[in-house]
C-alpha cells in the first residue's frame, strides 16, 4: 500500500493540473514540505503569495 502522504501530494498536483495549472518542481517541493509538516500553513500561504507577487 502506498504512503498516504505521497498520495496527498499526487492529488494536489492532479487538482492543480485539472485547473489548467502546471506545477513546477518548486511547487511540488512546497506541497511536500507542507504535507510533511516541515512548514506551517502560514508559511505555505506566504510562499505562494510571494510567488504570485513575483510573477506579476
Amino acid at each position: 500500500m502506498e504512503n498516504a502522504k505521497e498520495q496527498a501530494i499526487r492529488n494536489a498536483v492532479a487538482s492543480a493540473r485539472m485547473e489548467g495549472l502546471h506545477p513546477t518542481e518548486k511547487d511540488i517541493a512546497l506541497i511536500r514540505d507542507f504535507i510533511n509538516k516541515k512548514i506551517t500553513r502560514e508559511e505555505f500561504v506566504a510562499s505562494v503569495l510571494a510567488d504570485v507577487k513575483e510573477a506579476s
